[in-house]
């Protein structure tokens, strides 16, 4: 986890971050909020936006959005949902309750665009997740998982299934671009389409699988609805381009109906109760 020297967290720091996600006063109409579209209950995703990557450790990530088109720190990501996304009409937050919590923050009453993104960075942070049965197992507990979930396990972290390549390490993601053979035609689009690369186009960021149950819908278009859907694709579905991920098997995988079973429940050994439930996280008000 990256925190920047001019930004560490402090308790008031999250505090503050923690009630400008829910509060609707970022906005300039009033009625959004981050948590608008970012739901504990769905792991801060939401099954109504297509395209939205749940908040989930991106304190490990140093590019946002599907395309990576903003990179940077966790800070200057939140400084472009406030400037930019939102728009905040900052004499909305100029209210008592708020500029009392942004002086315990920061020393001083004021309230500026860039303390509202470095109190948002700070909350962001604490959205750590790390309690699932898969965690458990990986810290001894061999009771964690069913028999399906660990064959499933297996398989993923199989050259046959190839999903650890890019769902890496504890994170589940190595927070990078790949082309999985969504689509026949890329040219101009994903990573390309930010970077002018053509050997990019189609490539679109590895989301983490952490609570990869509670994020439907999937893939950057949303245009898969469950998981037994995506597996299909990985196994029966994938399209060849130029640019497709040397990992990726031209015509999917070619997994049995068992293997498929099996690595849908494995997915679902990722889901993290303690942090869809957790009330640190929750809305404050």
């Amino acid at each position: 986890m990256f925190v920047p020297e001019d930004n560490p967290s402090t308790r008031a720091g999250v505090a503050l971050g923690r009630q400008l996600y829910y509060d609707v006063r970022m906005s300039p109409e009033g009625q959004r909020a981050c948590a608008s579209c970012h739901l504990q209950e769905y792991a801060f995703s939401s099954p109504a936006v297509r395209r939205g990557l749940p908040h989930i450790n991106l304190a490990w990530s140093t590019s946002f959005l599907w395309d990576g088109r903003f990179e940077g720190t966790l800070e200057e990501a939140m400084l472009m949902e406030v400037e930019e996304f939102f728009v905040t009409d900052l004499e909305r937050l100029r209210v008592p309750e708020l500029e009392r919590m942004f002086d315990a923050a920061f020393g001083t009453p004021e309230v500026t665009a860039e303390r509202a993104a470095y109190a948002l960075a700070q909350f962001q942070r604490t959205l750590v997740s790390d309690d699932s049965r898969f965690d458990h197992y990986l810290d001894g507990d061999d009771s964690a998982l069913s028999e399906s979930e660990l064959r499933g396990m297996s398989l993923f972290y199989s050259e046959r299934g190839e999903c650890f390549h890019c769902h890496a390490t504890r994170l589940l993601t190595d927070n990078r671009f790949h082309n999985i053979g969504l689509d026949a035609e890329v040219t101009g689009t994903g990573r390309g389409a930010v970077t002018g690369q053509a050997r990019e186009d189609g490539q679109w960021k590895t989301p983490t699988l952490r609570n990869v149950a509670l994020t439907a819908p999937y893939m950057h278009d949303g245009r898969f609805q469950t998981l037994e859907e995506v597996v299909e694709f990985y196994s029966e579905g994938v399209v060849y381009t130029d640019t497709l991920d040397t990992l990726i098997t031209i015509g999917g995988f070619r997994l049995s109906a068992r293997e498929q079973a099996d690595l849908v429940a494995f997915l679902h050994s990722l889901s993290d109760e303690t942090f869809t439930t957790d009330p640190n996280l929750s809305d404050p008000n």
